[in-house]
């Protein structure tokens, strides 16, 4: 088995990376080998020690990618951005780079297996009235990430009869290495515990470990051709509940303070004035402020249950606890 991840080097992908290896190491197989690609300016700190291949590129560098892919019996596709400075940017990354990397695979990659695209639950949007969002029904993305996410959804659709696709909508991920949702970790060491506006909002949430374990099934069993699923926790959680869990994780006493909506559109204007001093991305901006402001981030992964017997494993109070473990003991809090 020859599998070509890419997006290795995120925290998502050097789980993957990690989770592959441990997997042939307790199958004691060793004629699977691991191809990653990597821009020449990506950090490699997760990577640089285990025994991969690199494959240096990116996902328009044909020269870098026909080599392997003739040799790639599975495809796992985890690259992209979350945040961009134009929607051109985004659907470069996200839309664009995963329709080439479809048509390479549909003319070179004569061994594939399986493709595997990690998507977004951004892609299907949010729930209008607070029931668990399937699979089935339409996408309705609201942000500019969410639809460009949507469009490497579309461009798998094009080649499902050419190629054995899966495509995977994971919600929030937090866990080891995670940097998004670690900044609500730091709050809550400094005792606070932030929410925006006075009405709960409610997540799906999946501990990175639990996806990988998903996105692992999927790419191998053989119901998951042509489907698409939710790989999250059964139950979401208000953000209230989460500051509490973690709170108690972290033994840390906290207050909550409430943020008025009103205010999150001018901390997006000031960040993206920054983004443009610094010609970086914005932390914040004002796609993500519509995507905070909705209310029900909420879906369900009885498809993913039912079809591949897919259970997480991790509860939200030990991935929290584990999680926190893991920054504290890495220098991160």
């Amino acid at each position: 088995m020859r599998t070509l991840i890419t997006g290795a080097t995120g925290f998502i992908g050097s789980i993957l990376v990690d989770s592959l290896l441990a997997r042939d190491q307790q199958k004691q197989n060793r004629a699977n080998s691991i191809y990653c690609l990597v821009r020449r300016t990506s950090s490699l700190a997760w990577l640089e020690k285990l025994p991969v291949e690199f494959v240096h590129g990116d996902l328009f560098s044909d020269a870098a990618l026909l080599p392997v892919l003739p040799e790639v019996s599975q495809v796992i596709h985890l690259a992209g951005v979350t945040k961009a400075r134009t929607e051109a940017e985004y659907f470069r990354a996200n839309g664009e780079a995963t329709h080439h990397l479809l048509q390479l695979c549909a003319r070179h990659a004569s061994k594939l297996q399986r493709f595997v695209y990690v998507s977004s639950q951004a892609a299907a949007g949010p729930s209008a009235d607070g029931h668990l969002i399937t699979e089935e029904e339409t996408p309705r993305p609201i942000s500019i990430y969410g639809r460009s996410k949507l469009a490497g959804e579309a461009a798998c659709q094009k080649f499902c009869r050419e190629l054995p696709i899966t495509i995977i909508r994971p919600p929030a991920v937090y866990g080891p290495r995670e940097k998004d949702i670690y900044q609500y970790f730091k709050q809550v060491k400094m005792g606070v515990r932030l929410r925006l506006g006075r009405r709960e909002r409610q997540a799906s949430m999946i501990h990175a470990q639990d996806l990988v374990n998903g996105i692992l099934l999927a790419s191998e069993h053989p119901a998951a051709v042509g489907e698409t699923y939710f790989i999250t926790n059964p139950q979401p959680y208000d953000w209230h509940e989460l500051g509490q869990a973690l709170a108690a994780a972290m033994q840390k006493k906290t207050v909550s303070l409430t943020v008025p909506e009103f205010v999150a559109p001018v901390l997006a204007a000031f960040s993206e004035l920054g983004a443009k001093i610094t010609g970086k991305p914005a932390l914040l901006n004002f796609d993500k402020i519509r995507e905070l402001r909705q209310y029900y981030w909420v879906c369900s992964g009885e498809k993913a249950k039912q079809q591949l017997g897919f259970v997480p494993a991790i509860s939200i109070q030990d991935g929290l606890r584990m999680t926190w473990q893991w920054y504290r003991e890495n220098g991160w809090l």
